[in-house]
């Protein structure tokens, strides 16, 4: 299979290592101070230094999934490494591997180099990591390999990758393996071959299913799966160049949260040239009779296109009112909120043109001016994304009096409810950054605070119903403290270091109290609440997980053996 018909074909293995190569060198240019020994806390991206194998991080404890199994992967990793390494592993790693794969895309090592630059360097990449979206980079790294799987089911060693790849995206947590599996759906219903295309999309929804059945199966048992519909306003793509919210999603941006936006692509000059080259890698590619007889371009075409689509559907006229319909009536369906994740599908068909454009320019040994433009274009265009967003990220250690409370409250194991009621902190040992609450993480028991997420035209309400009784209490100033009790909570936690604005703090006066640094602990009393046991049926999706896993390492070894 080779994307272009181009004289000059080296073998995968090569090209896949020029994009590894290439996706290490960015990734270290891109992470920057992140990668210093230390944590990086950056809005969603929290990592800690003993995260714990609970029934949260295990999606068991009948909350909404949302961290499943992206947390279990990185406790389990943490047995073996400190937890800083584990957070430096996963960021870099999901350059090489997304490198690689956008390596393989193309058809000679000059086109992958640009494969890579494209897929390592865009406004997509920079905006996730800017809001912490850890686990999906972790997922996006694994779309090339998903594509290239999908467009091989004909042989053997595709459908093993295909099987791998969707595992992959799986581990990454809901929204990575939901933009997988349409890929993989997309490309093997216009790409595979028509005598067991129908077989191949039933293989293909049965791996997705078992691979990601650790975080929808609990899910289904969970005590609220309801979505608030404003969040699909909130969550809409949002216009971060000159060209309105379409424009924005077509250079691969358009994220609705503004503080993640580039300044380069508000300014007319850079972002002009962005949409040019965007614009000139399209026409030289797609309209070629040589595009549309490759599976892997029929795929990626389908597949971007299909994703440009729903990232832009709130900004379509009705689209919003159905958005709403679907999040509110659908289990599930708040999936679709956050919409711009779906140009990861259309910047996957921009990376698969790039390749194609640049075999073509290798092939013909054509000026070299045009491809420096094309595999450079994309750092031109967007220098700020280097060194962890110009210097913003930095790496640092939790303060001893943290590891303290969490260690000695982690011994306890009775619920903890954590105050001031916020959920984002500022510390000023982190650098005064904007991260969410660590505290969920640093503790292995039931942990109460805040998840509502407030937003500069309002606040999207969260989905814990226990949380939504204390939010409740504390905005009627009534008796804060006995909703706490009735929730079956012994500790609260205050962190004295952060502001407290009216509404944020229940009435602690005269309740027994230690403190340590800036954290104090207040002991309501013992529980005398009957815990209710465990759903043990809940775990059931981690088995089906696992053995997806199994599958793939069985499958892969297998090809390994046939090619020896």
């Amino acid at each position: 299979m080779a994307l272009a018909q181009g004289k000059v074909t080296q073998g995968k293995g090569r090209i896949t290592a020029v994009g590894a190569a290439v996706g290490t060198v960015l990734g270290v240019l891109v992470l920057g101070p992140s990668l210093a020994p230390g944590y990086t806390l950056h809005y969603d991206l929290v990592f800690v230094p003993d995260l714990p194998m609970s029934a949260r991080t295990l999606g068991t404890d009948g909350s909404v999934p949302r961290a499943v199994p992206n947390d279990l992967v990185v406790a389990l990793l943490g047995l073996a490494l400190p937890g800083w390494l584990v957070q430096k592993i996963l960021l870099l790693g999901a350059f090489v591997v997304g490198g690689a794969g956008a390596g393989r895309l193309a058809n000679t090592a000059t086109g992958a180099v640009a494969a890579a630059m494209l897929w390592s360097w865009n406004p997509w990449v920079g905006e996730r990591l800017g809001i912490g979206h850890w686990g999906y980079l972790l997922g996006f790294a694994a779309l090339p390999w998903v594509l290239e799987g999908a467009a091989r089911t004909g042989e053997r060693r595709g459908r093993a990758l295909l099987v791998a790849a969707l595992t992959g995206a799986a581990l990454g947590g809901s929204t990575p393996a939901v933009l997988a599996a349409l890929v993989a759906v997309v490309t093997v219903a216009v790409a595979g071959p028509p005598a067991r295309r129908l077989r191949m999309l039933a293989v293909v929804v049965g791996v997705v299913l078992l691979a990601n059945a650790s975080w929808w199966w609990p899910f289904l048992r969970a005590s609220s799966k309801a979505a608030d519909a404003s969040g699909t306003s909130a969550f809409a793509s949002a216009a971060d160049t000159p060209f309105g919210v379409v424009g924005s999603l077509v250079l691969g941006g358009g994220l609705w949260n503004d503080r993640t936006w580039f300044l380069e692509r508000t300014t007319w000059p850079l972002a002009v040239a962005a949409l040019l080259a965007v614009l000139v890698v399209l026409v030289l590619a797609v309209p070629r009779r040589t595009w549309w007889a490759d599976p892997v371009a029929r795929g990626a075409t389908a597949a971007g296109v299909i994703g440009l689509l729903l990232a832009a559907l709130a900004a379509i006229p009705g689209g919003r009112g159905l958005l709403e319909l679907i999040v509110v009536q659908v289990p599930g369906g708040g999936l679709l909120r956050d919409g711009q994740k779906f140009v990861a599908l259309w910047v996957l068909l921009l990376t698969v043109a790039t390749a194609t454009v640049v075999d073509r320019y290798a092939a013909g040994r054509r000026p070299s001016l045009p491809m420096v433009v094309a595999i450079l274009w994309p750092v031109a265009t967007l220098p700020s994304l280097a060194w962890g967003h110009a210097s913003t990220w930095g790496s640092v250690e939790y303060p001893q009096d943290v590891r303290t409370v969490a260690h000695e409250l982690s011994r306890s194991g009775d619920p903890v409810a954590v105050f001031p009621w916020s959920t984002y902190r500022r510390y000023d040992w982190n650098g005064d950054r904007v991260v969410l609450d660590p505290w969920n993480r640093l503790l292995p028991q039931d942990v109460l605070s805040d998840d509502r997420l407030p937003l500069r035209q309002g606040t999207v309400r969260g989905e814990d119903d226990a949380a939504d009784q204390v939010t409740t209490a504390l905005a009627e100033g009534g008796a804060t403290v006995g909703v706490l009790r009735s929730l079956g909570v012994r500790w609260v936690l205050v962190q004295e270091d952060q502001p407290a604005p009216a509404g944020t703090m229940p009435d602690l006066a005269g309740i027994p109290s230690t403190t340590v640094g800036d954290l104090e602990v207040h002991d309501l009393g013992p529980s005398t609440l009957s815990t209710p046991p465990r759903d043990a049926w809940r775990a059931l999706g981690l088995v089906g997980t696992l053995g997806a896993v199994v599958l793939s390492v069985v499958l892969l070894a297998g090809c390994r053996r046939r090619r020896r």
